[in-house]
């Protein structure tokens, strides 16, 4: 086998890093706690944001986001499956049921025209997925949404400094937003995820629910005693952050805009390398967005034949996420009509390396073997 000397995937993390973690470790306060409260401070920010939680992982905060915004067992929630399991085992483990909306090829991400016609009654959430740090037609989403009354829940997991009309995502981009901080996003926590909400009593509630429904405010006594008298009115979760995700999270933002930027370089780049490529086809980009390039996403025809010819030439690559619809676990979904755009997207879809480590000569080697042909 080949060894991969371009990596798909590379974690990166700022030299001093370990010193920082050392000295958290050594404070004793390993939980949820200060440091927490800075990054959400820190995250806020930089995104724009003015509501955010800090999650244990990207799952938690997407359960939380969708339990949140109503939806229970028995519940309806339309999602594209062409998206991360992170993303469509939330539905599940709330009991509800996946309404699967087709997509379109060119972008790999829903195709909004097809949203309205999949809206019952029993439907309490729309997920967003923005595919692979590329942006969703977000304002189209946001209309039929709005229009029925039913919240939208972004999940922004792979689009971290991506960007939609000017601003950052996760700025009240939708009714939630779910941010990944895995060991290989742009920005990591090692593991981490964080939750920003439109409405102060959904982000009084995720607050809450994060950590059992407890109420931080009044469940201690003034001599750290347990309180008797503070109520949980509705039982919750065992999401939050912890202080050492939290601090390599801090750390990261030493040089997060130097990171962002490498990504949307690489992807410019390959943009134009790529462009006329025989046996590919570039994805779509919004002109209104900035994509956060998490990988540079494209569909190739023949795409193992590519594949086994990119890990020759030690250059990582995959497709990205498998379609959701075909796993057994979610044989009780629904799909209520052929799903022919994720039928070519799930058959082309191809990534390769687009991140802060890819550098000039490494882009260059990545373009030159596509363009050769395969």
């Amino acid at each position: 086998v080949t060894s991969v000397s371009i990596p798909l995937f590379k974690t990166h993390l700022p030299p001093d890093a370990h010193l920082a973690v050392k000295a958290t470790i050594e404070t004793g306060q390993l939980a949820l706690g200060a440091n927490v409260a800075e990054f959400e401070k820190r995250l806020g920010s930089w995104s724009g944001a003015n509501r955010i939680c800090g999650i244990s992982d990207v799952s938690g905060a997407l359960t939380l986001a969708l339990y949140v915004a109503g939806v229970r067992p028995g519940d309806e929630v339309i999602l594209s499956p062409m998206t991360c399991l992170a993303t469509s085992m939330p539905v599940a483990n709330l009991f509800a049921t996946p309404v699967w909306c087709d997509v379109d090829p060119r972008t790999g991400m829903m195709d909004s025209s097809l949203l309205q016609n999949l809206i019952t009654e029993k439907t309490r959430a729309i997920i967003v997925f923005h595919w692979s740090g590329d942006i969703a037609n977000l304002k189209a989403l946001r209309d039929v949404a709005n229009r029925a009354g039913i919240p939208l829940v972004e999940d922004a997991s792979e689009a971290f400094g991506a960007e939609f009309q000017g601003a950052r995502i996760g700025c009240e981009t939708a009714d939630f937003t779910v941010m990944s901080f895995g060991a290989v996003r742009q920005l990591t926590c090692g593991e981490g995820a964080a939750v920003s909400a439109t409405d102060e009593h959904h982000y009084d509630s995720l607050q809450k629910l994060r950590r059992y429904g407890i109420n931080s405010e009044t469940f201690r006594l003034p001599n750290g005693d347990l309180n008797p008298a503070s109520d949980i009115p509705v039982a919750g979760f065992n999401f939050p952050m912890n202080n050492i995700s939290a601090t390599i999270g801090l750390e990261q933002f030493r040089k997060i805009d130097v990171i962002v930027q490498k990504y949307r370089a690489n992807g410019a780049y390959f943009q134009d390398a790529l462009a006329d490529t025989p046996g590919l086809t570039l994805l779509a980009r919004r002109e209104d967005a900035i994509s956060g390039y998490w990988t540079y996403s494209l569909r190739a025809e023949r795409r193992d034949d590519l594949v086994r010819k990119l890990v020759l030439n030690g250059i990582g690559s995959q497709r990205l996420h498998l379609r959701n619809d075909k796993y057994s676990c979610f044989a009780a979904s629904i799909n209520k009509d052929p799903l022919p755009g994720v039928d070519i997207f799930d058959r082309e879809n191809l990534s390769i390396p687009c991140g802060w480590w890819v550098g000039s000569r490494e882009r260059e080697t990545i373009s030159s073997c596509i363009r050769a042909g395969w």
